[in-house]
């Protein structure tokens, strides 16, 4: 049973750049969390959640569905560094939930997705990685933006960028391909090095090869608000609330190409 991911941080501790206070990021992640019980209940067999939270924070959980289990991580702190800013922290904290979550080494991979978040389509993302499992190994499935639309139209938004809210991988290839590589990463240096871009290179690298994919066909629905403070222009390209009309419409065409040009990574 391929379990559920979601990773927290109630506290951030004042690192820069976070939104919203320790209240605020509490009652999101409970909300989140009943939200995928529920979800995962319709499943036949139900499912399993890990939940790793790494600013030493107990959150009062919610009542489960019977059908769907939950495994609480409360990970140590040590190594975790505000200074370095959510990329290092985060990928830290899912090498730290993959080499002590009793889930994820019985079923040897995990479904990765930023906790405060709902994925409102969770199921069918979750479908096409078991459909996939069940033809042949899969060890990484994501997705990115990886084209020059933008710059030929001289639009000013970047084209080239990872996916880093939700991706599937194997334990092995998390541990080789992304979790190895935390220690690059730092939101405060420049240039940058985010997340996003670690898991576009990772993309880039393993694109084509077997078993890796970087691109979903289904279009990922999002419900919620956007845990940095870079929104700046136009609502369409730039907003970070994910239930606004302007970012349902962008959803709505990417899902048309995703089904008509799979290969177009917009």
């Amino acid at each position: 049973m391929l379990p559920i991911l979601l990773t927290a941080t109630v506290n951030p501790n004042g690192m820069k750049g976070a939104m919203f206070d320790p209240a605020e990021r509490a009652e999101m992640y409970r909300s989140a969390l009943a939200f995928y019980a529920q979800e995962l209940a319709k499943q036949k067999d139900g499912g399993r959640i890990v939940f790793a939270e790494n600013s030493n924070t107990r959150l009062e959980l919610p009542s489960l569905p019977e059908n769907v289990k939950i495994e609480y991580l409360n990970v140590n702190l040590d190594g975790f560094d505000s200074s370095k800013g959510k990329g290092y922290n985060e990928v830290l904290l899912i090498l730290k939930a993959v080499r002590s979550s009793r889930f994820i080494k019985e079923a040897g991979c995990f479904f990765k997705i930023t906790g405060r978040l709902k994925l409102l389509n969770v199921r069918s993302m979750l479908a096409e990685c078991e459909k996939k499992m069940n033809k042949a190994p899969l060890h990484f499935l994501a997705d990115c933006k990886d084209h020059s639309l933008y710059e030929k139209l001289h639009i000013k938004v970047w084209g080239h960028v990872g996916e880093c809210r939700y991706w599937y991988s194997d334990v092995d290839f998390f541990e080789w391909n992304i979790g190895s590589r935390y220690q690059w990463l730092n939101d405060y240096v420049s240039p940058t090095r985010l997340a996003e871009d670690l898991m576009l290179d990772v993309c880039r690298k393993t694109r084509g090869k077997e078993g890796c994919y970087d691109r979903f066909r289904t279009q990922a629905i999002l419900s919620g608000t956007g845990g940095h403070d870079i929104e700046k222009g136009s609502k369409f390209f730039h907003s970070t609330d994910y239930d606004s009309w302007q970012l349902k419409v962008k959803c709505g065409m990417r899902q048309i190409i995703r089904w008509c040009l799979p290969g177009w990574r917009i």
